[in-house]
């Protein structure tokens, strides 16, 4: 059976956000399940009262119709070290509950922060966000990401950052990376540097 989740941002009381995951969460039920009626999300969720002010994620879980939605305070963990790890059949379209290989790389790299994949060379996620990188002028996304989050999305909407492919031998023309997500902006942006295969960064102040 297809489930899928979507993780929605709620910070003192806003979502603002939740158009694009209503969005997103009908596209992959059509593309599951076929012609159905549309669900908004902002007519389902329903905020406690304790969670009106603060950080919050909501995770939604959905297949042919909402299963549950959870509420769970939130608070953005940094990122020191991350494994550059290359794999040519690693793919994640649909935001699903089932995972698979973006654990299991994780699970393995018990040292790291967390991953960044590659395919042929090319940069395209990290294990749990999209990620952008800073030039000295304009933020650039991967093309080749493997799901279309929805803060990249909306970002790419605002002309906050601009799409294009990231070869890994080109990184040292890039002085910052950032982790976005539907959690996560420009809250923590990191200098960087490689050395075999590794990531090494270092907070930057806020932009």
């Amino acid at each position: 059976m297809f489930r899928f989740f979507e993780s929605i941002l709620l910070k003192d009381g806003e979502m603002p956000l939740l158009h694009f995951h209503s969005d997103r969460m009908n596209a992959i039920r059509k593309a599951h399940f076929g012609t159905l009626p549309v669900i908004n999300l902002d007519e389902i969720i329903v905020l406690p009262c304790d969670c009106k002010s603060g950080v919050y994620k909501i995770k939604v879980t959905y297949g042919k119709f909402i299963e549950s939605i959870e509420f769970q305070e939130y608070t953005i963990k940094p990122h020191k070290k991350v494994r550059l790890i290359e794999n040519r059949e690693i793919a994640y379209q649909y935001k699903s509950v089932e995972r698979g290989d973006l654990t299991a790389f994780l699970n393995n790299n018990p040292d790291f922060d967390d991953v960044i994949f590659t395919k042929n060379g090319l940069l395209t996620d990290a294990s749990y966000s999209n990620i952008a990188l800073f030039d000295g002028e304009n933020w650039f996304t991967p093309s080749d990401c493997l799901l279309e989050g929805v803060k990249r999305r909306s970002l790419l909407e605002a002309g906050k950052i601009i799409e294009k492919s990231i070869c890994v031998k080109d990184l040292a023309k890039y002085t910052k990376i950032a982790f976005i997500n539907a959690m996560r902006d420009f809250e923590m942006t990191y200098t960087f540097r490689i050395e075999n295969e590794v990531m090494f960064l270092e907070i930057t102040p806020e932009i």
